[in-house]
């Protein structure tokens, strides 16, 4: 059997606070690149869509609630033993949620 393709969402959670631009990252755990810092983000699961899967991620890994995400690129990345498209999200926070 062939190797599947996987399909990772990718969350940019953008925030603009006194003029300056703020993304959201965090701590990966497990998985690619443990200790380093990216965008929230994960698998797309089945018959979900990519603003549902964003919602979800974020909700999950920061426990922010977003709902209004809109596609920003897609890639196409092919490594030694892995295939993944990644379709990055976007979505503006309104930084008087966080009090």
């Amino acid at each position: 059997m062939l190797p599947q393709v996987k399909v990772g969402i990718g969350c940019f959670v953008v925030r603009r606070v006194a003029g300056a631009t703020q993304f959201l990252l965090g701590e990966r755990h497990g998985g690619l690149s443990p200790g380093l810092w990216g965008l929230p983000g994960g698998h797309l699961e089945f018959g979900e869509q990519w603003s549902d899967c964003a919602q979800r991620e974020t909700h999950e890994e920061c426990g922010v609630n977003i709902a209004d995400w809109r596609h920003v690129a897609t890639t196409n990345d092919i490594f030694e033993n892995s295939h993944y498209v990644t379709v990055f999200m976007k979505a503006e926070f309104d930084a008087e949620r966080m009090r």
